[in-house]
């Protein structure tokens, strides 16, 4: 997803979220709080696996965190 991102829009980064925020969908396989973060860039893509497990507000909000965290830290050396 975040390379597709990155291609259609043309920018050099592509992030991405997907997972089950709650209180429903969840499974033993894919529980309520599972997110995975994509990061796409000319020279790196990389997911990254979450499970918060928290309420759907506070699952929302760590997943959007989560991935802005990993965009900062992606952007920190450069």
């Amino acid at each position: 997803m975040a390379k597709g991102i990155r291609q259609k829009y043309n920018t050099n980064i592509g992030l991405s979220t997907t997972g089950i925020a709650g209180p429903e969908g969840g499974s033993i396989d894919k529980p309520v709080g599972l997110v995975y973060i994509g990061l796409s860039t000319e020279d790196r893509e990389e997911s990254f696996k979450f499970n918060f497990s928290i309420s759907r507000k506070k699952n929302k909000l760590m997943f959007s965190q989560g991935a802005l965290n990993i965009l900062r830290e992606y952007l920190l050396p450069l």
